[in-house]
């Protein structure tokens, strides 16, 4: 079976729901000062978005690439130019913090100041979608902007899919699933969890994570049901296993049994149990609210949390974790996140996305293009 066989106009709303309920859980994670402590799963999140990725893209570009309609190039501008725009936006955010930070002279993280060196740097590489070639020391990162790692690991996965995955029988993506699964037991025993990926010393975990969970993406999708079938309960039970599965609480000792569990069964499981079910209208609606927020929200939401936090600090001279209310404001926080986001997307980026389908004669709906994770 191959990606040959796609049909280009099957929707799955109820895989933007996944992502959405993901990214959620993924901006909870970084909201500490609002929420407290980060629920202890949620970074796993970023790997359902691999698997997701894997799965749209090959329904949405895998028959025009294998048959040749599409070049690699051409599908690698498609993707740079759809993370590109709001990628952009949440990078000139966060220069816009780290330069007010600079010249403020205060800590960001862990007592670190800004460096006008460093900040060149990830500023001259980040326009480039490119890594620094250093740990970033005031944020701990390869990007100024925090969740650009995983969307280079994408695109670096979205590139040898383009050039060579989309042809393979689906024998040898397995091959590369075992593969990237035997790297991922090390990671997890080096690390004690599969939280890796965003610095030098992990960059072979965080490609793990992504060559695994994009290719079985791709396998789940040639080998899914051909048919969605109504299923309302079974709709809700999917978006709230993934709520569970983010928030579960593990032992530290069993952490890395547990990351691997849900990375190499559960998510494939429900990546495939999704895709064929058919959710009632308000699920769609809500599916399709979150999915077109998440991209926006996934890539955004540093620089807000940021933002936030010194604005707060700057009109009221408190500390953003002695809000009031929380940690109900915090949540308040996170839903308006969640609404900016959408509004970013349907006002700025879902226009610009028209143009440039436009320019390259492309019919697919900007569904069949997602964000990154």
């Amino acid at each position: 079976m191959s990606e040959t066989q796609s049909r280009p106009r099957e929707r799955f709303v109820l895989l933007d729901g996944l992502r959405g309920v993901a990214a959620v859980f993924i901006v909870q994670r970084h909201a500490e000062p609002m929420l407290g402590d980060a629920l202890p799963s949620s970074y796993l999140g970023v790997d359902l978005f691999f698997a997701l990725s894997g799965f749209v893209l090959a329904h949405a570009y895998g028959a025009a690439l294998a048959s040749g309609r599409m070049s690699a190039l051409a599908f690698m501008k498609a993707r740079l130019l759809r993370l590109y725009p709001l990628y952009l936006v949440a990078l000139a955010l966060t220069v816009g913090y780290y330069l007010r930070m600079y010249q403020s002279g205060l800590p960001v993280m862990a007592d670190e100041v800004v460096t006008a060196g460093e900040l060149a740097a990830g500023v001259a590489t980040g326009l480039l979608f490119l890594p620094t070639p250093f740990t970033i020391s005031f944020n701990a990162a390869l990007f100024l902007v925090h969740p650009a790692w995983s969307l280079f690991d994408e695109l670096v996965a979205n590139f040898a899919y383009a050039l060579r995955g989309v042809r393979m029988r689906s024998r040898h993506i397995a091959v590369v699933i075992a593969i990237s699964a035997a790297i991922l037991v090390i990671a997890a025993l080096q690390f004690e969890r599969l939280h890796a990926g965003f610095r030098w010393h992990e960059m072979y975990a965080g490609l793990a994570r992504v060559f695994f969970s994009f290719s079985a993406g791709v396998l789940i999708y040639r080998y899914r049901r051909k048919t969605q079938t109504p299923q309302p309960i079974a709709a809700l039970a999917c978006l709230a296993i993934t709520a569970a599965v983010l928030a579960a609480p593990t032992p530290k000792d069993a952490k890395w049994i547990f990351d691997l569990i849900v990375v190499l069964f559960v998510w494939p499981a429900l990546l495939y149990a999704a895709s064929g079910i058919l959710p009632d209208r308000r699920t769609s609606a809500v599916s399709t609210f979150l999915g077109t927020a998440s991209y926006g929200l996934y890539v955004l939401h540093s620089p807000f949390i940021d933002w936030a936090v010194l604005g707060w600090a700057t009109w009221t001279g408190n500390s953003i974790a002695d809000l009031p209310y929380a940690p109900l404001a915090g949540i308040g926080f996170i839903g308006l996140c969640v609404l900016l986001s959408w509004w970013l997307t349907v006002a700025f980026d879902e226009p610009l996305q028209r143009r440039f389908k436009h320019a390259r004669k492309d019919t697919r709906p900007l569904t069949d293009n997602p964000g990154g994770p």
